[in-house]
Order: structure tokens, then sequence, then C-alpha cells
């Protein structure tokens, strides 16, 4: 395909003088083209600036505010390969203040505390990229066996993270190391051409069952696949309406946009196979018989996540904006499920800069090796779990996990032999059983917290609605306390985890210093744009005059207008409102919502070192202890 900029590129090159250098301002594809090694392998040798900018200051005002570009110095061939390298600029100004800086002081992140783009400079905003960056960028980013020289450059915010990328890179087992036991079907259901062959038809209404479920990206959210459902006019990604978790029935079904257009056989027979031989016939098993770890397709890397999964259940299928890796062992979906959801493993996603994640990004990331601490991996399954298992379509999920032998596990105990580090050691004597549900059972919170269930010792082996965790609170705990097991788990640092939350994650920063929860785990206000209509709004709206606030010794103020600013600092008290609720089956309903004062907010960071702290303590060596 023809493509002006890279033909200059050569061009520039020939004219140039031995010590001559040129410079351009050119979008980014030559560096993440998975085609673009050959050129790759030129250009490195005379790249000595990369200057990675986004346009969200408009510095090009008729260009998209998150169109990518880069100003680029070039030179003469030179080995070995050295360039300085910057990314996630929005001034050029932020280019001299880090060249010129002294190194002191912590990085600024991608936005600073008002919220706006950041454009101070950091003398660690500037990375020098040798031969040995290069070999762990093509470990990371490319297939197997890629040159150095050809590898794709992330997007690396600060010099920090480079040793993140490291670890990353030699880490031992990946996704496509699982060969047959993991799928990615290519296609799903296009909107336009599954339409038009007459497999599904575009129709808004409650599934009976999850076979008539077409799941779309706003359906879940990270660690949550009941985030959202579809209004009854459902005609814009805007048109969908939060999910309380609270009041689902047990085997709730969100509204689907998309139904199966032909017969159950017929739709069946067209649903993609997985490519592992089945169990009791000759017939391909369908993707949609497995357990699932679904992702959103189109991601942009500075929104508040970029890979966003979740569990998806049997019998529930997906348009082709969603994603969906099978895997052949249910203990590697949910490996992978905790893993994925973790900041650790979004930052990978994150540093690509890719807007499309598919088969060959998801095969690339990282999976539990089997000599994983149990007491490592049941944490993240548990949390994983019980964020997931929301209603009865996960039962068998559940109970499949709870059941597994956590010590002596087949799967396992196989994948140690093939790495040659058998957990088991020189003996071949099985280790005392240790049923998953037991470690269940020994776990616990890493903080105190009235809000968060202690129910820890009584989790069934079977499912019931309470093994999942409902409330806004207690879910938020339950992923950062992902984020601290996956970081442990991969082998990074606390500050490592906490420079990657900082730098790359502002947006969530941003939301995590303005979320407030009330004293019973529900969110009371929040600045969140994935959650419209969740909580108070910040000032009160005159016309809206439906709010009762209950404060102590009984005064009541009634069909009030209410907003944050004016409850606030309650101590005590209850402000409610009765809404319209029309995301379940007979609706729509008319609940009363209370928020109990007092209200707080959590912070994160503390609660990493928290979490930090007690994970590694109870994860020793050959140890399983409740935290």
């Amino acid at each position: 395909k023809a493509n002006l900029y890279k033909c200059f590129l050569p061009q520039a090159w020939m004219i140039l003088s031995d010590h001559g250098a040129s410079g351009f301002l050119h979008p980014e594809g030559v560096f993440d083209d998975p085609k673009g090694g050959p050129f790759r392998d030129v250009l490195y040798r005379r790249l000595r600036a990369h200057f990675q900018f986004q346009n969200e200051k408009r510095l090009f005002a008729d260009v998209h505010h998150e169109t990518l570009f880069s100003v680029n110095v070039y030179g003469p061939p030179r080995s070995p390969v050295a360039f300085r390298h910057m990314a996630n600029l929005f001034a050029p100004a932020t280019v001299d203040a880090s060249l010129a800086h002294d190194g002191r002081g912590p990085v600024p992140g991608i936005k600073d505390n008002a919220n706006e783009w950041n454009t101070d400079g950091h003398a660690d905003r500037a990375l020098s990229v040798d031969a040995d960056a290069l070999n762990s960028f093509a470990k990371l980013y490319d297939e197997p066996d890629t040159l150095p020289a050809t590898a794709r450059l992330p997007a690396l915010h600060t010099a920090a993270l480079v040793s993140v990328l490291q670890k990353l890179a030699a880490w031992p087992k990946r996704i496509v190391d699982l060969g047959g036991g993991f799928d990615v079907a290519t296609h799903w259901w296009n909107q336009t051409t599954s339409r038009h062959d007459g497999t599904i038809r575009r129709e808004t209404r409650f599934p009976t069952k999850p076979t008539e479920l077409i799941l779309s990206g706003p359906h879940f959210f990270v660690g949550n696949p009941l985030n959202k459902t579809p209004r009854r006019e459902c005609t814009l990604n805007s048109h969908y309406d939060i999910l309380d978790l609270t009041c689902l029935p047990d085997d709730y079904l969100p509204r689907t946009n998309y139904m199966p257009a032909c017969q159950p056989n017929e739709y069946a027979r067209r649903t993609p196979r997985v490519p592992w031989p089945p169990d009791d016939s000759n017939e391909a098993l369908r993707a949609t018989d497995h357990y699932r770890v679904a992702n959103r397709r189109m991601v942009a890397p500075l929104l508040e996540r970029t890979l966003v999964t979740s569990l998806i259940p049997k019998g529930a299928a997906q348009i082709d904006a969603v994603v969906a890796s099978v895997f052949r062992e249910s203990s590697h979906c949910v490996d992978f499920a905790a893993l994925s959801m973790s900041i650790a493993v979004d930052f990978f996603i994150k540093s690509t800069g890719t807007s499309d994640v598919r088969r060959s990004w998801l095969s690339r990331l990282p999976i539990l090796t089997a000599d994983c601490h149990p007491g490592l991996r049941s944490a993240l399954w548990l949390r994983a779990l019980r964020l997931n298992c929301l209603t009865t379509h996960y039962a068998d999920l559940w109970s499949e996990l709870c059941a597994v032998d956590l010590l002596n596990d087949e799967e396992a105990q196989q994948d140690a032999r093939d790495n040659g580090t058998d957990r088991a050691g020189a003996t071949s004597a099985a280790e005392p059983a240790l049923p998953a549900i037991d470690a269940f059972r020994i776990d616990a919170w890493t903080r105190p917290d009235p809000r968060l269930p202690d129910d820890w010792d009584t989790l069934p082996p079977t499912w019931n609605r309470d093994v999942a965790l409902r409330t806004d609170y207690a879910r938020r705990q339950a992923l950062v306390e992902i984020d601290v097991l996956a970081a442990l788990a991969l082998g990074l640092t606390l500050d490592e985890l906490l420079t990657i939350y900082r730098v790359q994650f502002p947006v969530m920063r941003q939301y995590e210093a303005d979320t407030w929860y009330d004293a019973n785990g529900r969110i009371v206000f929040t600045v969140s744009k994935g959650l419209p209509g969740v909580g108070l709004p910040r000032k009160a709206i005159k016309a809206d005059t439906a709010w009762t606030l209950r404060r102590p010794a009984g005064v009541t103020a009634t069909d009030t207008a209410l907003g944050w600013e004016d409850v606030r600092g309650l101590r005590e008290g209850v402000v409610s409102r009765r809404i319209t609720d029309d995301t379940l089956p007979g609706g729509p309903v008319e609940p009363v919502i209370e928020y109990h004062a007092p209200f707080d907010r959590c912070d994160r960071e503390q609660d990493y070192r928290t979490a930090w702290q007690t994970f590694e303590r109870s994860t020793s060596p050959r140890e399983l202890d409740p935290p």
C-alpha cells in the first residue's frame, strides 16, 4: 500500500551528507506496523531522536485530538543503534524541559493534579534506546525470533517503566504457549454481514436464555460482565443504563441488541469451533460451550482502562467489536481473566499504542506459571470469580474451580514438567490435597472495613448469590487486591506498581480522587464518565425535587433538590430518592435508592501499600497461610 511519507524518508537519507541531519514530523506507522520490520531495521540505525506527540492540546487545530504523530531526527547510519525516545508529549516545550532537567523529584504523570494534560519536563522522560532495549521490545511486541533491530517501538512515559517491560519480556509463559489449548475466534457476528446472511437480526429485548444473548462492548467492564444493559430504544453507545448488582435476579441476563435470526440448530452450526478435539463425540466443540474472557476490541491508551475484560457465560455470543478468548482448561481461563484485570497487564497494552486488541496482542500476554505460589493463584482466582460470578450462569465455573486441587492439579504439574520447574521436586509422591475452596476459606481482605463482607470462611463449594461481590466498595477493593497479586505474581516491585498507576492511569487517578462511598459501600458521588447517573449530581438541579434528606432526631426534608455539595459534609443521616429503573424484565420499577452518611473516598496508593505488605507476608515459599 502506497504511503507517501515513508517514501520521503529514504529520499532524505539518500541526499544526507555524512555529517548532516534531517528532521521529519510524520505519523507513527513506521514504529508500530507489524509488517514494518525491514524498514525499521534501516530506520533505527539512522534515528537520533523520536518524540511522540498526542494532539490533545490541538497543536494542529484541524486534526482529531486523539491523533498520534512524532517529530523525528535522522542522521547517517551508525552501529550500535542508539537514540533518544520520548512519548506522551502534548507540547514541544516538554522536550526542552526534560533535556535540561536535573533528574530530581517525581516524574510528572500524563495529567497533572488539575486534570490537565501535563507538559512539565523531567530527565527520566527521555529514554535512551539501545540494542538491549530493542531486544526486550522484540520479545514483548513481536513474533518469536524477531530480530531486535526490527522491533516495534512502545510508547513509554518514563525510564522507570523500562524495568517493568524487561521483566514482562523475560516472563517464561504467555498465552501463545498454551498452543492448541487456547483460541480466539477470528470471525464472530459482524453487525453488517451477519445480518445480511441471516445469522442475527437487530432486536433489542431481554433474552430468555444465554444462547440468545449477543454481547456488545458496553455490556461489560473490567471484572464486571453485567456493567450495563441497552435501553428499550438503543441506537447510540450512550443508550445504555448502569446495572445495580445488588438487586439483580439470580438468573439475570441483560437486554441484547441482536438476536439469532436462524433456527437454533443452524445458529449452532455457524458458531465458531475450538481447535482441540471433543471429549465424548466426534463433533468439534463450539466456543460457546466454554466460559471465555471477553475484551473490547477498539481501545484508546488514554482512557480509564485500555484492556477491558470480563468472564462471559457459556452460550453467549458477541458481535465483532468484542473479542473472546477461549481456553481448553477452565483454570487457564480464570488465570488469564485475573491477570488481564490488573493494571500491570493493562499497562502492557497501553504501551503498545494499539487501538485494536485482537489475537495478535492477546497471545503475547502473560499467564501464570505452574510454579506460581498456590496462595497467589487461589487469591487471584477467588477475587476474579467473586467479581464475575454474579448469576446462576456462572454456577458451573464456581463449582469447578472450587474443586481444583491447587497442589496436585494435573494440568499444572504437566506444565511444570514441560518447563523444568516441577513443583513436586524430586519425589513422585503427591502433595497433600488442597482443594481451592479450602484456600478460599482462609483468605481475607487486606484491610478491615465494615463495608467489606467478612464471609470468606463460609464460602460454599456451590454457587449462591452471596458468592458474588455486589457493592461498589467491595468490588473496588477486590480490583485493588488483584492489581497487587498480579504484580507479585509477575515479579514486579511495589514501586513499579505505583509508577504504573501514577504515570499510565491518569484518568483512573482522577476518578479515584473524586469518587465517594456511603456507609454501606454504595457510590454517592463520582466524576467517572463511565458511570452516568450514579450517585448525586455535583450541584442540585432545581427542577429535580425528588430527593429526601433524613437527619437524626427525625428532622426530614422531602421533595427537595439536592446535590453532592449540599450533603458532602453530612456525618449522620440518609439521603434518598425514588428512581425509575428499566433495567429488569417486567420493568420499569421504582425503587428508593438510599445513601447513608458518613461519606468518604479511598486512597488507592495507600491501599496498594497495605495489600502489598499483607500478601508479601502470606505468600512466602511453600506456605499457604491466611493473610
